[in-house]
């Protein structure tokens, strides 16, 4: 079985090592290839794509020889999915940027091994301990703290008020506030690590005697110009702006970034700049509001530093691998036509930040996850590549399960791949799947119970329907909060159905998400509750009475949704010769393209031949006429219903028994239509879908309803 980062793998193989210097698990200092400055990159894609898996191999490969944080942004309290969560996160005292910058820095001076080098931040830690524990004006004092902190504050806060105030007398009170906030800094800080890390730089720098810059003050000094006072006075003056929010709260994140930065860069003298390498710092799941908040400033000051030491000698920034979801099969290039480890000068800020989409796995790919000791179906890399929808870490977890699967004794179908034990479990596969792509549970039910609706009205009916749905908001706006905060995300794959109006988007359009949860509603619901979800589902359509089984007026949605429940013979087929004899090939076989896309009935797909008994006659054949045609229509929607289900085989070729009687019936139509006086017959749909290129040719390549191709024209 095939193992490794697949898609990612030049990037762990070829790009890190030209950032850091040094290959994976170590090696000889090499010269590095970006002498101006090292890129920002940016990893993007969808879940279960192997973002988190490049991070893990790049922290396994370097942490053990050079500085490294490695901090999930996905974890509170640096994100929340709810904006209301989001807003809550930024408190007086706090917000995800200033907890995350204690973390890398915390993480970034830990000393694992005790002989790589780490670093220390004199400027960024007495800026974050002002800000977090600086609390003057709280003179209510929500939150109770020690008398001697309250009256080291007042005491601090009084002299900072003043426009001259003693050197001697300030340090002398700066240190009394120190040593109180000592016993009590991690109750006011809880749940941030390095404290005392922290609280030592902090006292390291606020009393320091000199100002030559080795402890940060010299540094805040300069950076802080557009602040008035010494430079104890414009340091403290940044959590009046920081408490203010907004605008001011983000230029002292900016301010504080900085400060990392240029703390990472001060530790490293002259020997070190040419004989150690750069540290590493590794951000997984960067979402839009700390791209906005973290990595867009971050990038910013970091494009600012290259710049300025450009002819200066080897700057030491940090080497920043982040990922973030989005849809990694789009472009992502630079900019500017000149790359920034170059030519600088002229690059943008952005232009330092280098996105890198990952690209979908193959069935090439998935044949090197499958083991080759065991044998498997000749579709099973199809299938999986369908239900996975390229994902690498879904693909991984379906090999996994069949191969454990097919190690057993015993026959392997493919139908049973979704209901297979996730290795080490009793949980069936494709739940998983569908809680890994979908991890918050009231998103991943609501959507479950909305799985088969086609559009938003559809999806709406059916949380109406059901009792046991959550209470609250309308079903409407529920549906709308589903697409604008899950469904519509960029990092699916939204691959348009043919729908009878241009421009109304279906409601699911990432084929293997819908696979996935239509296979979960089938799954945990019985003959009644899956036959039902369809009839509210189909309501939605056939405006007006529409009662007759063989009537031109239904739907295509509505005959979608009554294939599901099974009702092939006693309305699908009847509905579908009646348009066959009034509609134009090209729409008619966009009709049977998008009906034949339902998932499985019930009981299963239809057989190929029809019922003999039981099935009333069909108006469209005529009194005692021939019911070839009806034969053929139903013949050619129950071949292509079975052969487009997510868990069919492909057909093995041309000769393939499906395949035949798939030409047969679009042969049998074909000539019926041709032998027909329309002002069609010279020309129409049904030739290009025998033709080569045609719809033999689509199936035979795995491709299935609704995306066979229907050429010609109405006309």
């Amino acid at each position: 079985m095939g193992s490794g980062l697949y898609n990612l793998d030049r990037v762990m193989g070829t790009l890190a090592p030209a950032l850091l210097g040094m290959p994976p698990g170590g090696g000889p200092w090499e010269k590095r290839r970006f002498p101006a400055g090292e890129p920002v990159v940016e990893v993007v894609g969808g879940r279960a794509t192997g973002k988190t898996a490049l991070l893990d191999a790049l922290y396994d490969g370097y942490h053990a020889a050079v500085p490294t944080a490695r901090v999930d942004l996905a974890d509170a309290p640096y994100s929340a999915d709810d904006q209301g969560d989001r807003d809550r996160l930024d408190t007086a005292h706090a917000s995800p940027v200033t907890n995350l910058l204690f973390t890398v820095s915390h993480q970034l001076g830990y000393e694992r091994d005790g002989t790589r080098h780490t670093l220390t931040f004199p400027r960024l830690s007495p800026a974050l301990l002002v800000i977090s524990a600086w609390r003057p004006e709280a003179r209510d004092r929500d939150e109770v703290q020690p008398p001697d902190l309250v009256a080291a504050e007042e005491e601090l806060g009084e002299l900072l008020d003043q426009r001259n105030p003693d050197a001697q007398a300030r340090k002398v009170v700066i240190g009394r506030w120190l040593n109180a906030l000592g016993g009590v800094v991690a109750g006011l800080l809880p749940g941030v690590p390095g404290l005392q890390e922290v609280l030592s730089a902090a006292t390291d720098t606020l009393l320091a005697r000199g100002d030559d810059g080795r402890h940060g003050s010299s540094w805040w000094h300069s950076h802080l110009d557009r602040i008035d006072g010494d430079t104890t006075q414009r340091l403290f003056a940044l959590v009046r702006k920081f408490r203010r929010g907004g605008a001011d709260r983000d230029e002292v994140e900016a301010d504080l970034i900085a400060a990392l930065l240029a703390d990472i860069d001060g530790a490293y003298g002259f020997v070190k700049r040419r004989t150690q390498h750069p540290s590493l710092i590794l951000l997984d799941n960067v979402d839009e509001a700390l791209r906005k908040r973290f990595l867009d400033p971050f990038v910013a000051r970091y494009a600012r530093d290259s710049r300025e030491w450009r002819g200066r000698g080897r700057i030491m920034l940090p080497v920043v691998f982040a990922t973030s979801l989005g849809d990694g099969s789009a472009a992502h290039a630079l900019t500017t036509d000149a790359p920034p480890w170059t030519k600088p000068d002229r690059c943008p800020p952005e232009a330092w930040l280098v996105r890198l989409g990952i690209p979908r796995v193959g069935e090439a790919e998935i044949r090197t996850m499958l083991d080759d000791a065991v044998t498997y179906p000749p579709s099973l890399p199809t299938v999986i590549a369908r239900l996975s929808g390229g994902r690498t870490g879904d693909a991984l977890a379906l090999a996994g399960a069949a191969t454990a699967r097919l190690r057993e004794p015993g026959p392997f179908a493919l139908d049973q791949l979704l209901s297979l034990p996730w290795p080490g479990t009793d949980e069936p596969v494709g739940a998983r799947l569908v809680a890994r792509l979908l991890p918050d549970g009231g998103v991943r039910e609501e959507v479950l119970r909305i799985a088969p609706a086609l559009d938003a009205e559809a999806a709406a009916r059916l949380l109406r329907a059901d009792r046991a749905a959550l209470p609250g908001l309308s079903p409407d706006l529920r549906v709308r909060r589903l697409r604008d905060a899950t469904l519509e995300r960029p990092h699916w794959d939204h691959r348009p159905w043919p729908v009878p109006h241009p421009g109304e988007p279906p409601l699911i359009t990432d084929r293997a998400l819908r696979a996935l949860l239509l296979h979960g509603v089938r799954t945990g619901a019985d003959e009644a509750s899956w036959a039902g979800l369809h009839a509210v589902a189909a309501a939605r359509y056939n405006d007006g009475d529409v009662r007759a089984r063989d009537s031109d007026r239904h739907d295509p949605r509505y005959l979608h949704h009554a294939l599901a429940q099974g009702r092939i013979d006693t309305l699908v087929v009847r509905a579908l010769h009646y348009r066959y004899l009034h509609r134009a090939p090209a729409e008619w076989l966009s009709d049977l393209n998008l009906i034949a896309a339902a998932p499985p009935a019930w009981a299963g797909f239809a057989p190929e031949d029809p019922p003999t008994e039981g099935v009333p006659d069909c108006a469209s054949c005529g009194p005692g006429g021939d019911q070839r045609v009806h034969a053929a229509i139903r013949r050619l929607l129950a071949l292509v219903w079975r052969l487009s289900a997510p868990l069919s085989a492909v057909p093995s070729g041309h000769r393939d028994t499906d395949l035949v009687q798939v030409r047969t019936a679009l042969e049998a139509l074909c000539a019926e239509y041709g032998n027909s006086p329309r002002r069609e017959r010279a020309y129409n749909a049904y030739v290009d879908a025998i033709a080569d290129g045609g719809w033999i040719d689509a199936l035979v390549s795995g491709v299935q309803a609704p995306d066979l191709p229907v050429k010609g024209s109405s006309r």
